[in-house]
């Protein structure tokens, strides 16, 4: 499905070919050629909302978004990528209008619940790496357990284990839907989840489109990332 997809350009201008949704066709924006869309090219548009090159997409979309509670993350990933170009928009947007809750802190918001938390990574952290933000999803201990994500990296903080990943060394993004709740993993399934962000799902969608927008700034030429459920 993903040789379909890379393979989606005009045979006219070579522009790539954008998928019509209330026609079965394909559209060329750049030159306004039409083409018909056949049915194995109709699913792969299905599966690829992203308009970024960034992805090769394994995930089952129409599953995902069909599933109320993983929506609103699906959503909120897919739309941050499609709507900002850039890291700092996309922090500049969780900042204003997503990080109100109180289990969410950042430089300059809720700073004190950080207090805990970062002593614990600090040795780690280049001398140009910045945090973004914190979630803290301890239940009755806090300042313990949760998710830091950084310009360079993210933290899985448990107690006393302090996992870390690097974002431009995520090969792929697991979204799945577990236990009643969404849940998105960085490579390495089953082990590096970045948290449901205490149910605000759409910080959670949002905060992984962040992860990847630091990614490919950081290397432009890394391998694209593959996107499954």
């Amino acid at each position: 499905m993903s040789d379909v997809i890379e393979l989606n350009k005009c045979p006219n201008c070579s522009g790539k070919l954008e998928h019509s949704y209330d026609r079965n066709i394909m559209i060329c924006p750049f030159c306004g050629s039409e083409f018909a869309m056949h049915e194995s090219v109709k699913e792969a548009f299905v599966n690829a909302p992203v308009k970024k090159d960034w992805f090769v997409f394994d995930w089952d979309y129409k599953s995902l978004t069909d599933n109320a509670k993983m929506a609103p993350t699906v959503n909120a990933f897919v739309r941050t990528l499609n709507d900002y170009e850039t890291s700092d928009r996309v922090i500049e947007y969780m900042r204003n209008y997503l990080m109100t809750y109180d289990e969410i802190s950042a430089p300059g918001i809720r700073e004190e619940k950080m207090r805990g938390i970062l002593p614990r990574i600090s040795s780690r952290l280049d001398p140009d790496e910045k945090v973004i933000l914190y979630d803290d999803s301890g239940l009755f201990v806090h300042g313990k357990v949760g998710t830091v994500i950084t310009t360079k990296r993210t933290f899985l903080i448990e107690k006393k284990t302090v996992k870390e990943i690097m974002h431009v060394n995520i090969p792929y993004m697991l979204f799945e839907y577990s236990l009643g709740l969404p849940g998105i993993k960085l490579g390495e399934q089953y082990a590096n989840s970045i948290g449901i962000f205490n149910s605000h799902f759409e910080l959670q969608g949002t905060a992984a489109a962040l992860i990847c927008f630091l990614s490919f700034e950081i290397n432009r030429s890394r391998p694209k990332m593959k996107l499954t459920s």
